[in-house]
Formats: structure tokens, sequence, C-alpha cells
């Protein structure tokens, strides 16, 4: 504040991706706002795609029954470390 004045509020922007492993190519892209969390961006970041996905891994932030619930509902197996 002393150096640039006023403080400026700025509005931070999320990326989700989803990724082929093997290929390394985006599926699948969402962009939110920061108040929504990883979790919570999920179900719809993998309805977007029509592809069969075996299997989601993801960190301990979606370890949550939303995000279990989802990748059950669609038969994929979920590779998930737990929180801590």
């Amino acid at each position: 504040m002393k150096k640039h004045g006023q403080e400026k509020h700025c509005v931070w922007r999320k990326l989700h991706l989803a990724v082929e492993a093997s290929t390394h190519e985006v599926i699948c892209a969402d962009l939110s706002l920061n108040n929504v969390t990883d979790a919570e961006a999920f179900p719809g970041l993998i309805r977007q795609t029509h592809n069969k996905i075996r299997a989601a891994c993801a960190d301990g932030a979606y370890d949550t029954r939303r995000c279990h619930d989802e990748l059950r509902r669609r038969k994929i197996k979920a590779f998930i470390p737990p929180r801590t």
C-alpha cells in the first residue's frame, strides 16, 4: 500500500483441466471464479466429455463425497489419496 497506493480489487480465475494421462491431451477444461473449489468444479468437468473414462487420478482436494458419488455413478475407478 505504501509503495503502490490504494489496493486494487483483483478477481482471480481458476482453470480446471482434465488430461489424458497417456497422451497428455486436454480432454476437458472449465474456468471458474476463485471461490469455486476443485471438488465443486469436478462433476461439471467430467460431464463435458463423451469419451469413456476408466480411471481418474486426482489430489486430496478431490477426496469429497460429491466427487466420489459422481465417479461411482459414471463407473469410474478413483485414484484419490485421502486428505491429510
